[in-house]
């Protein structure tokens, strides 16, 4: 890039290209270098910087409750339930610990119930679905595969899975998304969630599909486009689209929802900044 380009460049423009550079330099640094574990080693490498470069306050308009209180617990303490050792959430138990729970932000409501399909080679102190679970536990439910409900007793199920014929949620009527009363999730590698889905009791499903976006998420998929999301950002964007398509926009065509459920990427948002705050603002200089 020329000076005379880079003087051209807006504010932002120059932010992101600058970004780009330090990934360019990371990726530069680390190559011909052996990992123990080869197929991982993308995680620690350039999952923050090279990945998520381009926008550099994603959560900016979302009306998350205030994370500062976490960065003050410097000390795991015992879930009170199990009394297994945790940090922040007892990701076993899905609860706070008792240090915090008074200030771990609460949804008491969503647009419909929520269950999670978990695989049981997925690390629950990896998954992000049970970040959901801890701060709406009246509406989400985890279970492990092969031990879940029979949808087939209940009304209004549907998976949210690009299936053949999978209805994009953009696109759904009001009247078909107000007869939604549960979605069901597959927290699993892509891999994992094929086999799953294979399971009568999913395939008898109706499915939805999500809009196409980037993820956040720090821990991709290798080989896989960035636009496979983390669990929990699939379980807010399903929420969001389903509040949208119940309520009737602005005359403007302005989306009508409120930020009531922002909260659920509480965790998801703290945990994406301190990676930034680790990787990134500690990458070499440009």
């Amino acid at each position: 890039m020329d000076e005379t380009s880079s003087e051209q460049m807006t504010p932002v423009e120059r932010d992101t290209n600058e970004r780009l550079e330090v990934a360019e330099i990371y990726r530069n640094k680390h190559k011909g270098r052996k990992f123990k574990n080869p197929r991982t080693a993308h995680r620690s490498i350039f999952s923050t910087c090279m990945a998520r470069c381009e926008n550099q306050q994603p959560f900016s308009g979302l009306k998350t409750s205030n994370t500062t209180f976490l960065d003050e617990i410097d000390r795991r303490g015992n879930c009170e339930n199990c009394g297994r050792s945790r940090k922040f959430f007892c990701y076993t138990c899905h609860i706070p610990l008792p240090a915090i729970k008074e200030l771990v932000p609460y949804i008491p409501s969503l647009p419909c119930r929520i269950d999670v399909i978990k695989h049981p080679n997925e690390h629950d102190g990896k998954s992000t679905s049970i970040h959901a679970a801890v701060v709406a536990p009246e509406m989400v439910k985890i279970y492990t595969f092969p031990n879940f409900p029979d949808y087939s007793i209940e009304d209004g199920v549907v998976l949210v899975y690009p299936c053949d014929g999978a209805v994009p949620m953009t696109t759904m009527t009001t009247s078909r998304a107000a007869e939604i009363q549960k979605m069901v999730f597959i927290d699993s590698t892509w891999a994992q969630a094929k086999q799953i889905y294979k399971d009568p009791r999913l395939k008898a499903l109706p499915c939805v599909v999500l809009r196409t976006r980037k993820s956040l998420f720090w821990r991709y998929q290798l080989g896989k486009p960035d636009s496979y999301l983390a669990t929990i950002e699939a379980i807010y964007d399903a929420v969001v689209s389903l509040d949208e398509r119940r309520r009737e926009s602005d005359s403007d065509g302005a989306s009508s929802y409120d930020g009531s459920y922002d909260n659920l990427l509480f965790f998801f948002r703290y945990f994406y900044e301190k990676m930034e705050e680790l990787y990134f603002h500690k990458s070499p200089a440009v």
